[in-house]
């Protein structure tokens, strides 16, 4: 496959948009959207409507549709408790969790699959050291 630049900012833009479409192509055949993925993916470490909106950093309006879809595809139950909501999955929702994670660790081997042992560490390596980078060594 031959790519229009070497740039390293150029080539993770398109390995990123070549992931991407991938993995969305997975979630449409769950009938999940990339905002409701996102949601689903910290509804592990959220437990009101609140914490998902300041994990996921959207609007409150946009959480709540987001929470509202998921809630109408029964994958989340939603419930008022005082004046704040708890969203938690349901039976469905763990199962569409799994089948998400099973398609990430599918794409992952895709991606993986022309390189050697000793290759994928070393790229994983140097992934973190970029991001390291331009994080100012955090």
């Amino acid at each position: 496959m031959s790519h229009k630049s070497e740039k390293a900012c150029d080539l993770i833009s398109e390995l990123y948009w070549a992931m991407r479409k991938a993995f969305e192509k997975e979630l449409d055949e769950l009938g999940i959207t990339f905002l409701e993925f996102k949601a689903l993916m910290h509804l592990k470490s959220s437990e009101t409507q609140g914490d998902l909106l300041r994990e996921m950093g959207v609007s409150k309006s946009t959480a709540s549709k987001v929470v509202s879809s998921l809630e109408r595809k029964g994958i989340v139950k939603r419930e008022r408790k005082g004046r704040a909501y708890t969203v938690e999955l349901t039976d469905k929702g763990f199962k569409v969790l799994k089948a998400i994670e099973k398609a990430g660790m599918e794409l992952e081997e895709k991606m993986f699959a022309q390189m050697t042992g000793k290759e994928k560490s070393a790229f994983l390596s140097l992934l973190k050291n970029a991001i390291g980078g331009l994080e100012g060594g955090k």
